[in-house]
């Protein structure tokens, strides 16, 4: 078996009722059944390398928090540091995506280095290269217009992330989807971790009360603008924000993380990041060895890649008429919004419109 099998891959077919198939194989529990709990994190961080950082503190909340490992109280120090080490990560995801991902996707240059690398994502370098501009100037007007903000910004700037959302705001900011956001609260993760005990399924298709919800930093309770992203030209301005926000690290919105037992060696680990909200699910062997029983991952791309989902629906509603120009960027701009984590191709063999 390939790489590319084990990671798993997305067939996107905009126009189509069943617009997203395939999906990621089951990689967790298949490679920690039967091994110990303490080896959860290092595993877990190499396997998911991409967000390694983020997988680890994951592991560690939920093995934690199942008694696989020394329970103590953790002290404003060792949160603080993990509220660091989140920090910086999701940071330089975000940056990694708008530079490498967003031109391919968005269709609207060729990939860029990130400029200054070793001063990347520092208070400084965001109001330089990412904004051309005093960022608690650009958050403000975020916050009070979202939509005039990235107007006047994608119109003006003349950085890198600007050119890209001026250019692809044709195809990115006229077609709407109303945000559904995934709610983390103690009686949601309750509800989430029941479900995801109960069935081994559930962590590739999961839902939130019966219904299919949507992960990102657009959707992070925080933020009181978050059913107003409602096309991909929002979304990933939020993006922007998100980089913006966490450079200026004031503590005034960090990103959250936490863990609850659910039973006897049995425990869940949620922490947001950079694509929405990660949650890992243990089940210790009944025993005294600290083995792990079963281990489920649900990532942010299984909530926003869910066949009845808010980006499956928008697929199935674009034409892909043979000569249509702009499909292909329609489609590239709510996969750019949306960021899956593995890889997918695009098909536009055998449409079927879906008129809703």
């Amino acid at each position: 078996m390939n790489a590319a099998t084990l990671a798993g891959q997305y067939r996107v077919r905009p126009g189509r009722q069943d617009s997203i198939a395939g999906g990621r194989p089951p990689l967790a529990a298949a490679l920690l059944r039967g091994q110990p709990a303490a080896t959860a994190a290092s595993r877990l961080s190499a396997l998911f390398a991409l967000c390694g950082l983020a997988h680890r503190l994951c592991a560690e909340l939920a093995v934690g928090a199942a008694g696989g490992s020394a329970v103590h109280e953790r002290e404003d120090a060792v949160k603080a540091a993990h509220t660091s080490m989140l920090t910086r990560e999701t940071l330089a995801v975000q940056l990694r995506c708008i530079w490498t991902d967003w031109p391919v996707r968005l269709a609207a240059a060729a990939p860029h280095r990130l400029p200054d690398v070793e001063a990347a994502g520092s208070p400084d370098w965001v109001e330089r290269h990412v904004l051309g501009m005093p960022g608690c100037k650009w958050l403000a007007h975020w916050a009070d217009d979202p939509r005039g903000c990235l107007s006047a910004w994608s119109a003006r700037a003349k950085t890198f992330p600007a050119r890209l959302l001026a250019d692809c705001r044709p195809y990115a900011d006229t077609t709407r989807a109303t945000p559904r956001p995934l709610v983390i609260d103690e009686a949601r993760l309750s509800e989430l971790a029941t479900a995801i005990a109960g069935s081994p399924a559930f962590a590739h298709a999961p839902l939130q009360r019966g219904q299919p919800a949507e992960t990102g930093v657009w959707t992070r309770s925080d933020d009181p603008c978050a059913l107003d992203y409602d096309t991909p030209w929002l979304r990933l301005g939020a993006r922007v924000a998100d980089v913006v926000r966490l450079a200026a690290a004031d503590g005034t919105r960090a990103l959250r993380f936490g863990a609850l037992t659910c039973a006897p060696g049995e425990a869940l680990g949620w922490c947001e990041m950079a694509r929405g909200v990660l949650v890992h699910w243990v089940r210790l062997a009944p025993d005294d060895t600290a083995r792990i029983e079963d281990y489920r991952v649900v990532a942010p791309t299984e909530w926003n890649f869910h066949r009845q989902g808010t980006l499956a629906q928008a697929l199935s509603r674009l034409d892909p008429a043979p000569g249509d120009g702009a499909f292909a960027a329609h489609a590239g701009v709510w996969m750019g919004a949306f960021d899956p984590c593995i890889a997918y191709t695009l098909d536009r063999a055998e449409p079927t419109i879906c008129m809703k």
